[in-house]
């Protein structure tokens, strides 16, 4: 846990420093700071990559055997990062994977909102048993380890809304994916969702509503086509917390899971029976 803590305070002062990096966007396609990944809204600066040798350098210097999976040795597009976690969990030769992403928001990052955060997770055998996600900008740091609760800065113990309990009194996360097919079916989600919920917002950072969603500052969260480094930790300490994750489909959560609702687990199916209802559940990869 410590480990994975300093390397996510490594990261968080990048971003700390670099925050804004450019608020031009109809500059990004020239910009020396940025590369565009599968669309405009999938992008990668310097300082990711910059993020990401921090973290993996930490992590190498106290585990050197273990194995290491970051964003930003993957190549762009979901059936990459997909291929690149069944590669790491298949060739790890001690059964140790550490996952990161070194700036979850990258869009947020560059324009200067401070909705950002770097995530770090530990799995074993398959199985999440250390997750990290921390919130330089507010200076939060939220974690836990399997079996042993969730925790902010350490000592603070959190747990998820449990007085939530109907979808009309939940502040609802929906996911906002590159992919136009994926934002589609999001868009059927967030439209029936409207009016049946107390308000709805579209982070774009994954780390930070799953983060709020186990501190109990928000309730459910749906999201389409996310990499192992959007949710791996998120997962873990909602869990931790007390709430739920499963796929949209209903079956649990795994590791290899993409498609997913998160939740305090009192609002859960109410808020997966609307999304079947939208027929909102699943979707069809753009090729384009």
């Amino acid at each position: 846990m410590v480990v994975a803590q300093q390397a996510a305070i490594a990261a968080g002062n990048i971003i700390r420093s670099h925050l804004g990096c450019s608020s031009e966007i109809g500059d990004l396609k020239k910009s020396t700071d940025f590369t565009v990944k599968t669309t405009i809204k999938d992008i990668v600066t310097q300082y990711d990559s910059q993020a990401q040798h921090a973290v993996e350098g930490i992590i190498r210097k106290a585990f050197p055997e273990h194995s290491f999976l970051g964003e930003e040795n993957v190549a762009p597009g979901a059936s990459a990062s997909e291929q690149a976690l069944l590669d790491a969990l298949q060739n790890t030769p001690t059964g140790f994977v550490w996952i990161c992403d070194p700036i979850d928001g990258t869009a947020n990052f560059a324009a200067g909102l401070p909705l950002c955060g770097v995530t770090v997770s530990v799995i074993f055998q398959g199985t999440p048993i250390v997750g990290v996600i921390y919130d330089p900008n507010a200076d939060e740091m939220f974690s836990a380890i399997r079996g042993h609760g969730a925790y902010l800065n350490n000592n603070i113990p959190i747990s998820v809304a449990e007085t939530t309990r109907d979808i009309k009194d939940a502040i609802i996360n929906a996911g906002c994916p590159s992919d136009p097919n994926a934002f589609a079916v999001s868009m059927k989600g967030v439209l029936a969702l409207n009016n049946r919920c107390r308000g709805l917002r579209m982070i774009a950072c994954s780390a930070l509503t799953t983060a709020w969603i186990a501190a109990g500052r928000m309730t459910p969260h749906f999201g389409y086509d996310l990499s192992s480094w959007d949710l791996v930790a998120g997962a873990l300490i909602i869990h931790e917390a007390g709430g739920l994750v499963t796929d949209l489909d209903g079956s649990p959560y795994k590791v290899t899971t993409r498609n997913m609702l998160c939740s305090n687990g009192a609002v859960h199916d109410q808020v997966l029976q609307v999304l079947k209802d939208a027929d909102a559940i699943a979707f069809s990869r753009s090729t384009s």
